[in-house]
């Protein structure tokens, strides 16, 4: 039987990526967006998603992709636009985890990717996206370890600058700031982070737990 892989933000840039090199390795994919994609769902919906994830049976592989970026200084933030961005970037993957991590001990075997990002370790000019994606390497952790003794991978990646839509919506003087630091002076592609993604949720062994694999191309050094 192929494994089954639930992948959020499906619809394009990394989600697509990683549902496409999941799906050449042979996973049936469950894609999710609020957009075209198997399923159309709103991430805010907190609340629907334990309903949501009983209705689509057994995942084996859970991609946290979905995340929004809004671009704006800290003093232009609506409180719209800051509940949506903790809603989507960090409440949403909680509770999927929460959600699908119920059947993965269940049968004591499940891989979970989160989407975390350089942001997480620099200063940012749009300070709701960082502490987000901080807040990914976090739960990242917390979730490796309450996970872990049941058989269930959780791990994460952090991105550099990658040539999707989220990183034409970034603040300019963002995006020059970290082309000057690239080694190769080249956005990355999608491809290339769902490449990795791919291997963390099927070939990575098991001592891989709780990491977060930095895919900078050398704009952060840790």
């Amino acid at each position: 039987m192929p494994r089954t892989a639930l992948v959020t933000g499906a619809a394009r840039g990394i989600g697509r990526a990683a549902a496409e090199a999941l799906r050449k390795a042979g996973c049936k994919v469950v894609g999710l967006d609020r957009d075209a994609c198997d399923v159309v769902y709103d991430l805010t919906d907190i609340a629907g998603i334990a309903k949501l994830v009983q209705s689509l049976g057994e995942i084996d592989i859970l991609v946290n992709n979905a995340g929004v970026q809004n671009a704006v200084a800290i003093d232009r933030y609506s409180d719209e636009a800051r509940r949506r961005i903790l809603a989507v970037n960090l409440e949403a993957p909680v509770e999927l985890i929460r959600a699908v991590s119920k059947q993965m001990v269940s049968r004591k075997s499940g891989r979970i990717v989160n989407l975390a990002s350089v942001a997480a370790y620099t200063a940012h000019t749009d300070l709701w996206y960082g502490v987000t994606k901080a807040g990914v390497v976090s739960f990242t952790r917390s979730f490796a370890a309450l996970l872990g003794p049941q058989g269930i991978q959780v791990n994460a990646v952090a991105p550099g600058p990658i040539d999707t839509p989220l990183l034409d919506k970034a603040q300019p003087e963002r995006v020059q700031e970290l082309m000057t630091k690239v080694y190769t002076r080249r956005k990355g592609q999608p491809e290339e982070v769902g490449e990795a993604i791919r291997w963390l949720a099927l070939d990575a062994p098991p001592i891989i737990n709780g990491a977060v694999l930095d895919i900078t191309d050398g704009c952060f050094l840790r």
